[in-house]
């Protein structure tokens, strides 16, 4: 009997480990983290590179429900613009800048843009830095290598 007992536990507790597996992507690091915490960004400003799709969109969304004040950069201002207004009607008291950049500038461009976002937000400078920017090369350009 005992041994039954033991057997269905261990029946248990590997489907509890499968279910978690499941559902963490995979990634038993962020079990470790647990909910995100606002009081660790409440008010923190948060530089996100690639900001205006995908990923980088994710995590503006994310961090403006938690109350960070945000600074969206990637190439396309109209796209960041969308961005900053989903976030904004979403969440209306977000403080949301857009700062346009190009990562594949030269370094004094790109030294004026890390100036101008110190100086956002009453130059609190800038609490965290997420670059998730991607370099994409144009399609012809991938084609001719390929051949």
């Amino acid at each position: 009997m005992l041994l039954l007992f033991a057997l269905l536990a261990g029946a248990g507790a590997a489907a509890f480990f499968l279910f978690k597996f499941a559902t963490t992507d995979g990634d038993f690091t962020l079990l470790s983290c647990g909910q995100p915490r606002r009081d660790k960004v409440d008010g923190k400003v948060v530089w996100i590179t690639g900001a205006s799709r995908g990923i980088g969109e994710v995590l503006s969304m994310q961090f403006a429900s938690l109350g960070a004040k945000l600074i969206l950069s990637a190439r396309n201002k109209n796209e960041l613009e969308r961005v900053k207004y989903n976030i904004v009607s979403k969440h209306p008291d977000s403080r949301v800048e857009v700062l346009p950049m190009d990562l594949s500038s030269d370094e004094e461009s790109l030294k004026e843009v890390v100036h101008a976002a110190e100086s956002l937000f009453s130059s609190a400078g800038v609490d965290y830095m997420i670059h998730n920017a991607a370099f994409e090369r144009p399609v012809n350009i991938i084609i001719h290598n390929l051949l």
